[in-house]
């Protein structure tokens, strides 16, 4: 349920749910829950992509209690009576090398439910940067008939997870680390540009793309023979409209994929303005869709707002784009845990609404903890407060920031087409306010 402005990405593990790069709450499940009589409610939360470090569990106004995954699962016990739940869970820390020091960041999310939203959960970290079964996928691509084309790529993709790399130039043997097995594989063509509109980072944009099954990792793409790239493989350029732009905001931009129906899937624009690239009808199967995320951000300083949606779709036809009505929240008093005022009424009535908030701080010269937090509507029964819990007492979860530390905060409210956290049906929408700041911790 993540849309941050601290980490906004795209994320390859595609899976059709209002998701993104903190973390965040994952998807469900079943609908509605509540044991039968008196007997207690058990509900499943699966772990997708990587494991996380530690898990902690919190049944309705009880203590946070560290918890154990078992055979890629959590399982909860809902005692009858109650129905709120929460699990904490810390991701394995991602770390970068930059000119021979390795800064790390830690992301913990905080998913706060209820029975009512489901019996059936996922608990999602990000990837690592490298696949955890890894094959070596070699090739060649010549793309050199594609106009205005200037890098080529690849991506591939096995057991709900692909990797992918942008190689510069338009003729290239590549020999990347993959997921081992049966792959799915993309051969592409992109355009490259340095800044969108507001100068802030290099837009890469789909401008051809073949598609290939069944390729055995480790092995060679298209029999070892270069893949050639031609009019068959371009792209269609779709049109993309935008209503209901908040005042003061500046231009919609949209970032643009394509979710492969086994997992994984391609990046078609993380700039794209008023229009998006198609994936030919040749690189398309059955279960595959489009995601768009397209948001506006204010045009003045901090705080910062935003306003975003997020679409699933079948078909990559035009994409009209209505955005909900602003959020002029400026923050939470300054705390090491703050409590955050939710209190919107655009989404008013809704049933399919969900709060979250976000803290981000440097616990080190080379390190810093993000941790996010997310409530259904049904968890906070009427309630606008939604505070960052203490989970310090807990072993593998971060002590809060120290007096005098600058803490980067965010909060946003969304509504979804379909129930919260339940498996995006294929087509659906979800709208999203959010406002971010800073202070220093008192």
């Amino acid at each position: 349920m993540r849309h941050s402005f601290i980490s906004m990405c795209l994320v390859f593990s595609l899976c059709g749910v209002v998701a993104g790069c903190g973390g965040g709450s994952g998807n469900g499940g079943n609908g509605g829950g509540g044991g039968g009589g008196e007997n207690p409610t058990t509900v499943t939360l699966k772990v997708t992509a990587a494991t996380p470090a530690a898990v902690a569990t919190q049944i309705g106004t009880g203590s946070f209690t560290a918890a154990t995954i078992t055979s890629g699962a959590l399982t909860l016990s809902v005692p009858f009576g109650t129905s709120n739940f929460a699990v904490a869970y810390a991701c394995p820390a991602t770390t970068t090398n930059l000119s021979g020091t390795v800064y790390s960041s830690v992301t913990e999310n905080v998913l706060e439910a209820s029975t009512a939203d489901g019996m059936s959960f996922n608990l999602s970290c990000a990837e690592a940067s490298n696949p955890a079964n890894p094959g070596i996928l070699t090739g060649s691509v010549d793309a050199t008939a594609i106009a205005g084309a200037d890098y080529v790529g690849v991506m591939a993709g096995s057991g709900g997870s692909s990797f992918g790399y942008f190689l510069s130039g338009t003729t290239k043997n590549f020999s990347e680390s993959v997921p081992a097995g049966s792959d799915r594989v993309a051969v592409e063509a992109f355009v490259y540009s340095a800044a969108n509109q507001y100068g802030a980072y290099s837009v890469w944009t789909l401008a051809a793309v073949r598609g290939f099954t069944g390729v055995t990792v480790p092995g060679s793409v298209n029999g070892g023979s270069t893949v050639v790239l031609g009019a068959a493989d371009a792209v269609t350029m779709q049109p993309i409209t935008y209503s209901n732009v908040p005042s003061g905001y500046g231009a919609p931009t949209t970032i643009a994929s394509y979710g492969w129906s086994g997992g994984g899937g391609e990046w078609l624009s993380n700039g794209a303005t008023n229009q998006y690239p198609a994936v030919p009808a040749a690189a398309v199967q059955s279960g595959d869709f489009y995601e768009f995320i397209s948001s506006v951000e204010s045009t003045s300083g901090l705080p910062a707002q935003r306003v975003t949606v997020d679409t699933w779709t079948t078909s990559g036809g035009p994409l009209a784009v209505n955005f909900p009505a602003a959020w002029p929240y400026t923050g939470p008093t300054p705390a090491a845990l703050p409590v955050f005022s939710m209190a919107y009424s655009g989404f008013s009535g809704s049933k399919n609404v969900y709060d979250g908030a976000s803290i981000n701080w440097q616990s080190s010269q080379t390190s810093n903890v993000i941790r996010n937090v997310d409530a259904t509507a049904n968890h906070l029964g009427g309630s606008t407060s939604l505070a960052i819990p203490d989970l310090s007492a807990l072993t593998g979860f971060a002590a809060p920031p120290a007096s005098g530390t600058l803490v980067v905060w965010s909060a946003e409210i969304g509504e979804t087409s379909f129930p919260v956290l339940q498996t995006n049906p294929g087509n659906g929408t979800a709208s999203i306010v959010e406002t971010v700041g800073t202070y220093n911790t008192p």
